[in-house]
């Protein structure tokens, strides 16, 4: 049974009863009671297409008390209210006794198929204070419905990008033209415009639109897509939805050791033209050591100047008799093809302090900080490219902020005096915040040595276990903030660019993890 039907069952079964619409009370009952009489109860407009003329009809409110009957108010109210008009501007009228009131209705279809809406009328009478007029006709129109209203993402990881759709139907019995989309937002949220205006629909017919979130910050977002179209609304609007939330939150900490490890290795140029600087590292290695000693005694040290990186000198530490001396004696001795592609020796050296039973064994201590030396006035020539090199130490330290590369080299990018520059060991000592030394100065002065001995000890490179937002870091050094920092993400780390830590300070760093983005 259709909802016509039902209304029209209704509403004749409300008239045979003495408190409803079409129940007369006989003027002059002696009562003093304003009452009310409105009919009829049902308006039936019949079926109407978009454009057509619309379609009038007329209820009556009539006075059938005793007294004056005050209409307080008329409205209408309904799913489809926007299909029907007050056509009589009526509200708060006063009727006399006997009098009465035609009210015009006209229907212009919103909607396809049923339109069902209902008149209210607002009264003084005690028994009847709301009176009604149900109202139906049939829209033969386009009908555009949006899904889902609203598109909700609920919730989505800052720095991934989330994709969804909704659906555009055309529920209606005509042909629908879509000829307008517009989105009003947040930039975070927004239409893909992946469309062809104008978009035609057959009844039945449906179409998508593609969203995208790509949330920056940790709030709420929202959004409004508004259609333009045939259909007799015109506009038709739905909302869209979606909150910012981080993948979680970390804190790594850093306990600074009092007395810190440190492994030193140095690799040393053995061309001709170095005779002077191997000379000079000789005979300042004593006041580098006793610079280093004001950091840290927990301190090995090699010499690897050959091919194969193989140290020259055995593992130097402060209870080695002599080190001193055969140290010195050292700096100056081996070489081979390498000697200009000192990295490579470097790499050499290290993969050997990894492997068991390497020539290096038991050199590269786990806990210890790696500062690898190099000495040379030529660039660097290697095979391989400088930053291969450094990442493959890097990897076999196991963590990048634990390792540093100085050099006394050439200055770059013109070099000096007799020296070419630097090229490929000053691209390595920026990328792990080691000490660069022009080797036309007086490199081994004690201020000087001072920054190589303090590169031993002091970390200022923090490798992070997950990976962070970088506008998320925070860092602190025993609670105080730092804000001079420089985050890598090619190695994961945060280089303090002007602190220091020092034995017993503590390193706190805070982030906000990265999704892993589907």
């Amino acid at each position: 049974m259709s909802r016509i039907s039902l209304l029209i069952i209704a509403s004749l079964g409300l008239g045979a009863c003495s408190d409803h619409s079409f129940a007369k009370i006989p003027a002059g009952s002696g009562n003093n009671l304003a009452r009310i009489e409105v009919s009829p109860g049902l308006l039936q407009f019949g079926e109407l297409s978009y454009g057509e003329e619309p379609v009038v009809q007329t209820f009556t409110i009539k006075s059938v008390g005793d007294i004056a009957l005050n209409v307080e108010d008329l409205f209408i109210e309904g799913e489809d209210a926007a299909s029907f008009t007050l056509l009589t501007d009526v509200v708060a009228f006063e009727l006399a006794p006997g009098a009465s009131q035609d009210v015009d209705v006209v229907f212009e279809p919103f909607g396809a198929y049923d339109q069902l809406a209902t008149v209210y009328v607002s009264s003084d009478d005690e028994e009847a204070s709301l009176e009604t007029v149900e109202l139906y006709g049939s829209g033969s129109v386009p009908e555009l419905q949006i899904t889902p209203d609203p598109l909700d993402f609920e919730n989505a990881y800052i720095g991934c990008d989330t994709w969804d759709v909704v659906e555009l139907s055309n529920v209606g019995t005509d042909t629908l033209e879509i000829t307008e989309f517009a989105w009003d937002g947040d930039t975070s949220m927004g239409l893909v415009e992946d469309y062809t205006l104008p978009i035609t629909l057959e009844p039945g017919d449906v179409t998508w639109l593609t969203f995208s979130f790509a949330p920056l910050e940790e709030m709420d977002f929202n959004g409004t897509l508004s259609v333009t179209s045939s259909e007799p609304m015109g506009v038709r609007t739905a909302d869209q939805l979606g909150a910012g939330r981080y993948a979680g939150w970390y804190t790594d900490i850093w306990e600074i050791p009092e007395d810190p490890p440190t492994d030193i290795l140095f690799a040393v140029d053995q061309s001709c033209s170095m005779d002077d600087d191997s000379a000079a590292l000789a005979r300042n290695f004593s006041t580098f050591i006793g610079l280093l000693s004001g950091y840290s005694n927990d301190w090995q040290i090699i010499v690897a100047n050959d091919d194969d990186g193989c140290n020259r000198t055995g593992i130097l530490t402060p209870s080695t008799p002599n080190y001193e001396t055969t140290f010195s004696s050292q700096v100056s001795a081996g070489g081979g093809a390498y000697t200009e592609a000192l990295l490579t020796v470097a790499n050499n050296a290290v993969h050997n302090a990894y492997v068991p039973g390497g020539c290096n064994e038991t050199f590269m201590r786990d806990g210890a900080a790696l500062h690898i030396v190099v000495v040379s006035d030529e660039p660097e020539q290697s095979w391989s490219d400088w930053s291969t090199l450094v990442s493959q130490i890097q990897g076999y330290k196991g963590d990048p902020g634990m390792v540093k590369i100085s050099a006394i080299a050439g200055d770059y990018p013109s070099g000096c005096g007799s020296a070419e520059a630097g090229d490929g060991y000053y691209q390595a000592v920026t990328a792990t915040s080691g000490e660069f030394l022009s080797i036309c100065s007086d490199w081994a002065s004690a201020t000087n040595l001072e920054r190589l001995a303090s590169a031993s000890i002091i970390q200022t490179d923090f490798e992070l276990q997950n990976n962070p937002l970088p506008d998320t870091i925070s860092v602190t050094v025993n609670g105080v903030e730092v804000t001079e920092w420089t985050y890598d993400p090619s190695d994961n780390t945060v280089t303090l660019d002007t602190v220091s830590p020092t034995g017993g300070d503590a390193v706190e760093i805070t982030y906000a993890g990265s999704a892993t983005c589907d």
